[in-house]
């Protein structure tokens, strides 16, 4: 009868230590999932930061075009000096005008010709082009015929309006 009893109690702690095990079974599968995870986050929240670090230099980068495209609009052209204003002063239009950069890059222009097809998609005069880039109005005109060439452009046909024409628009959502 002890005997009986001793088996019973001894299956019954058989019963618990294998669920017990069992329990801890599911328990170490579930650390290894929260850890497994934790990484996850972790690797993303690392991409996030520099997604928004990255951002946050684009938007500064952003802001100085703008400021540019404000002062070059107010008519006041001798800080857009170095090529890098430039550069940042194109950003700046293709995002609020429409992008033009694939027009300017596939025909072989040359920064001079760049910069005149930039000043006049945005609707700046060629006398206004004149005093930016510190040349002659005939120069600009030089230049524009040359542009005209370049992309194949008939006489008929205005530079200001094939490129409006041919721009792309920016979602900006």
């Amino acid at each position: 009868m002890k005997m009986d009893k001793l088996k019973k109690d001894d299956i019954q702690l058989e019963k618990v230590v294998s669920e017990l095990k069992e329990r801890l079974k599911y328990k170490d599968e579930l650390n290894l999932n929260l850890i497994q995870r934790n990484r996850e986050l972790k690797a993303k929240l690392r991409l996030q930061l520099s997604l928004k670090s990255e951002l946050t230099e684009k938007e500064l980068l952003l802001t100085v075009g703008l400021e540019s495209l404000l002062l070059l609009k107010k008519h006041r052209y001798n800080h857009i000096k170095k090529e890098e204003d430039w550069l940042l002063l194109y950003d700046a239009i293709n995002i609020l005008y429409g992008d033009i950069s694939h027009i300017v890059s596939s025909f072989g222009l040359t920064s001079q010709e760049v910069k005149v097809c930039y000043l006049t998609y945005i609707g700046i005069t060629i006398s206004e082009q004149a005093k930016v880039l510190i040349i002659e109005t005939n120069t600009i005109k030089r230049y524009k015929n040359r542009i005209k060439n370049k992309l194949k452009l008939g006489e008929e046909i205005l530079l200001s309006v094939y490129l409006n024409l041919n721009s792309k628009k920016i979602n900006k959502n």
